[in-house]
């Protein structure tokens, strides 16, 4: 499946500040299933100052605003080739150790609701007879039945215990608890951040979230838990990391005072 995406971030300062530096985790790269055609960013109001890539192997960009600029605008656009590969990414091959993707993190620390949970799940996989993959789709469906699908409750600081005390939460709450409970399970578990292609619209006003676990034989596969599925040929990965603070979209420091507006607008086509 071929697709095409424009995603817009704006940047509307209440006072024009004297500098601003921002990251950028906005370009997708090669991965089993996906090839990137073209991709490139434009920035008005600022220009790219420097491309590389971070221990996970993400592409990251840093912007710098013109100064004293009252707005600035990011856009991102691209065509990408995608198959189903049933969420199937294949064996590690990056610079961080596999160990170090079962160490919990600030945002996927157990507190007692993630750890009474992970008490069954520990009890189901020695009692039941589940191979891996069934495992981790059971987990998945546990954590939707304990962490509702609810926007405007939560926001990227939000940890993963704090969303199975409110009950609610959005795909970043979601993965962040699978995390948590997967690792302590002791899989290998990374935060994945990416696109979409919805049924009902091509206009979307947010990315994806999803998680992936290493599994024996398989290397690392994918998992929706919003969603309830693996990703299949509607799903375009940007950026991993041990969780979203290692694949925030753009983040970045200012000097100047006086608050900002951010909007976002992403237009995804078949």
């Amino acid at each position: 499946m071929r697709y095409s995406i424009i995603h817009k971030t704006w940047f509307e300062f209440d006072e024009a500040p004297g500098a601003v530096i921002q990251r950028l985790h906005l370009t997708p790269r090669d991965f089993p299933g996906q090839q990137v055609v073209e991709w490139r960013i434009d920035i008005d109001g600022g220009s790219l100052e420097l491309e590389t890539a971070d221990y996970h192997g993400n592409r990251v960009h840093l912007c710098r605003c013109d100064p004293f600029a009252g707005s600035v605008a990011i856009t991102c656009r691209g065509v990408l080739e995608v198959d189903d590969l049933g969420g199937i990414v294949g064996q590690h091959d990056g610079d961080v150790p596999l160990a170090q993707f079962l160490q919990p993190t600030q945002l996927s620390a157990a507190g007692g609701r993630l750890r009474l949970l992970a008490r069954e799940m520990e009890s189901l996989q020695r009692s039941e007879d589940l191979s891996e993959p069934a495992l981790m789709h059971d987990l998945s469906a546990r954590i939707r039945g304990c962490i509702a699908y609810t926007k405007d409750v939560t926001d990227v600081t939000t940890t993963a215990e704090q969303a199975m005390e409110l009950g609610a939460g959005v795909c970043q709450d979601h993965v962040h608890a699978f995390l948590t409970i997967a690792r302590r399970l002791g899989f290998a578990a990374r935060y994945v951040s990416g696109y979409l292609m919805m049924d009902d619209t091509n206009i979307q006003t947010a990315s994806h979230a999803w998680a992936e676990v290493h599994l024996d034989g398989l290397g690392w596969v994918g998992f929706d838990i919003s969603n309830a599925i693996s990703p299949d040929h509607r799903y375009i990965k940007l950026a991993t990391g041990f969780d979203y603070a290692d694949v925030v979209p753009v983040s970045g420091v200012r000097f100047g005072a006086g608050g900002e507006q951010i909007s976002t607008t992403i237009t995804m086509e078949q």
